[in-house]
């Protein structure tokens, strides 16, 4: 869908107001430049040849951290428009939070997501929290059919793991597992961090997967009513022998949902422009709002 300045204009009050609440929690800015040495730990973007060399236009932010963070403890954010081969990429706003305590690192990072919707005004969503390590003990006896099984909670079809040639018992255990969305699974770091957010909102779904490389066990996804798709999602990771987490909101899926609210204003009027300007100049150097009418 081709968009207007009007929405490019949305797009950046979107990205301002999810840049004051990473700030709150804490992150600062990363950015990246547009253009990044290709290299097989990267993931996306559009792959383009130059003076012997090859290289990436936009790729995924996460795993450019990944590959180019050293082995400090951060918190960072980002907002970047992420390429997929093409020329039409999606933007994306995400936070990464390296090195930390692990219940308290996926409290933390769901806890923003929360706080970065709500400062949208988006409040009705859902979010769905998953672990690849419950799914490696459920397969541990059948590894053959890991691809299987992994594709059926990709796709969300059952009758993928119903035509494997596996015993009652096995496929009646990745039944219940597959359609599990509770409070309380007796997991004991899932059941921590559903306590510890504390939010109507969030469950733990056993039949959420996110299919990406780096994920290490637990896996989120967020979701709103109103859409057919997710509107983010994110995961644990390892960099440099550190735990680690992180999420991307799809802002074009933000645009959708964004309720915009105007900020009240002290309007500014009088005959006399230097007098008016200067006290505009005042008040916004005090951090209120202005709108000047001359």
């Amino acid at each position: 869908m081709k968009r207007t300045i009007w929405d490019y204009l949305t797009l950046a009050e979107i990205g301002n107001r999810l840049r004051s609440a990473f700030e709150l929690w804490g992150y600062r800015e990363v950015i990246f430049p547009a253009i990044e040495e290709y290299s097989e730990d990267v993931r996306k973007g559009t792959k383009f040849a130059h003076c012997d060399g090859f290289y990436l236009i936009n790729p995924d932010v996460t795993s450019r951290i990944i590959k180019n963070l050293g082995g400090e403890s951060a918190r960072m954010y980002y907002i970047s428009e992420v390429l997929d081969g093409g020329i039409r990429g999606r933007w994306e706003a995400g936070m990464e939070l390296i090195g930390g305590k692990d219940v308290a690192m996926h409290v933390e990072a769901i806890l923003v997501a929360i706080t970065a919707l709500e400062s949208l005004g988006i409040e009705e969503f859902y979010i769905d929290i998953g672990s690849l390590k419950v799914w490696e003990g459920a397969i541990s006896g059948i590894p053959l059919f890991r691809e299987e099984v992994f594709l059926a909670l990709q796709r969300r079809n059952f009758e993928i793991i119903e035509s494997l040639p596996i015993s009652a018992g096995r496929r009646h255990t990745l039944w219940r597992l597959f359609n599990f969305r509770g409070k309380s699974s007796g997991v004991k770091k899932l059941d921590a961090i559903i306590e510890a957010v504390d939010d109507e909102r969030v469950f733990l779904d056993f039949g959420t997967v996110r299919p990406l490389p780096y994920y290490t066990d637990v896996i989120f996804e967020i979701y709103s009513p109103k859409l057919g798709k997710p509107i983010g999602g994110g995961g644990e990771y390892e960099i440099s022998g550190k735990k680690a987490i992180g999420f991307a909101l799809d802002m074009n899926a933000l645009l959708k949902l964004y309720k915009r609210k105007e900020r009240e204003r002290k309007r500014i009027e009088g005959s006399d422009i230097g007098e008016v300007y200067s006290k505009a100049r005042e008040l916004v150097k005090l951090g209120i709002p202005v709108e000047v009418g001359v």
